[in-house]
């Protein structure tokens, strides 16, 4: 997958003719460099975290743990820069909430 988005990525900048820009800026700015390689380190990283936990505990769960890592999100958001979250998206959330713990629940009760 990673392979792939290189191989796209540069086949479109060799296309546009953005290729000699890019280095440029790379040779220009060599911590933006650092940090385009780490950035692609801990994506690859967190992509085989991904595909461990869908293999090894399900869609669902990890459905569950990203919900809840995005509603933790939010509520982090609007405690510390003071956004406000009305009814109708607490309503949603509450929603998703209770329909993927339902589907857990279905899921063990089964077995």
């Amino acid at each position: 997958v990673n392979t792939n988005a290189i191989l796209i990525t540069s086949i479109g900048l060799l296309i546009s003719g953005d290729w000699p820009k890019v280095f440029e800026f790379l040779v220009a700015n060599p911590q933006a460099l650092q940090y385009n390689v780490v950035t692609a380190i801990t994506s690859a990283s967190g992509q085989l975290c991904i595909f461990y936990t869908i293999k090894e505990f399900g869609p669902v769960v990890f459905t569950t743990i990203m919900t809840t890592r995005q509603m933790i999100s939010i509520c982090m958001s609007s405690i510390f820069f003071h956004h406000v979250i009305s009814n109708k998206a607490m309503s949603g959330a509450l929603l998703v909430f209770c329909v993927i713990f339902y589907q857990i629940r279905q899921k063990y009760s089964s077995r």
